[in-house]
C-alpha cells in the first residue's frame, strides 16, 4: 500500500502522528486481551503472523505487530524530521512524505530544493542504512540534503561526526526519550 501525503503545516502533521497513537493504543488493548487468554506460542503466533497489531495509520486496517511497530517507528522518524524542516525551512513547505514504499525520498519539499532520508535502528551503521541513505539523497537532484533517524544514545540534532558529501545528518529524539 503505497502511502504519499502532502504536509502543508505542523498541524496536519500532528494529525498523522494522533492516527499512529490510535493504532498503538489499539494493538495495546489488544496485546491486553490475548494475553490472559493464550498461551505463550499462540500469542507469539499471532504476533508474527498476524491476529495482533494494526497498519499504523489505519487502524481499522489490521498488521502484525512485527510490522507494526518497525513502520511506527519509522513513520515517527519522519514526521519528528518534518517537524525540524517546518521550524528550519518554512519557506521550502509544503513536503511531500512518501512512507513505506513509496517512490521517491522519504521526504521531499514541493519546490524540489530538498530531499531526505529517515530511518529509525539500533545503530546508525545497522546494514550499513546510514551509508545507503547519505547515497540515496546525493543521487537527487536537491541542492538541501538531509539523512534523519532515531537510534538510542544520540542526542537531537546534527551529527557532523556522521556526515559526508555535504548531507546533513540529524539525529531525531532518542529512541529512549520519545
Amino acid at each position: 500500500m503505497l502511502k504519499s501525503f502532502i504536509v502543508n503545516n505542523i498541524r496536519e502533521l500532528e494529525q498523522l502522528e494522533q492516527k499512529l497513537y490510535e493504532s498503538m493504543d489499539k494493538t495495546l488493548s489488544q496485546i491486553s486481551s490475548e494475553i490472559t487468554s493464550n498461551y505463550s506460542q499462540t500469542l507469539f503466533s499471532k504476533m508474527k503472523f498476524g491476529g495482533i497489531g494494526f497498519d499504523p495509520l489505519n487502524s481499522m486496517r489490521e498488521l502484525n505487530i512485527i510490522e507494526q511497530i518497525n513502520q511506527s517507528f519509522t513513520y515517527l522518524a519522519s514526521f519528528y524530521a518534518l517537524e525540524v524542516l517546518f521550524t528550519e525551512f518554512p519557506e521550502l513547505a509544503p513536503f511531500k512524505l512518501n512512507l513505506g514504499t513509496a517512490p521517491g525520498s522519504d521526504i521531499e519539499s514541493e519546490c524540489g530544493e530538498l530531499s531526505a532520508e529517515v530511518f529509525a535502528s539500533v545503530t546508525p551503521t545497522n546494514n550499513q542504512k546510514l551509508k545507503k541513505d547519505i547515497d540515496k539523497v546525493l543521487a537527487t537532484e536537491a541542492r538541501l540534503k538531509f539523512v534523519f533517524f532515531i537510534c538510542p544514545n544520540f542526542e537531537l540534532g546534527r551529527q557532523p561526526q556522521l556526515e559526508r558529501d555535504n548531507v546533513v545528518v540529524w539525529a531525531l529524539r532518542g529512541a529512549n526519550k520519545l
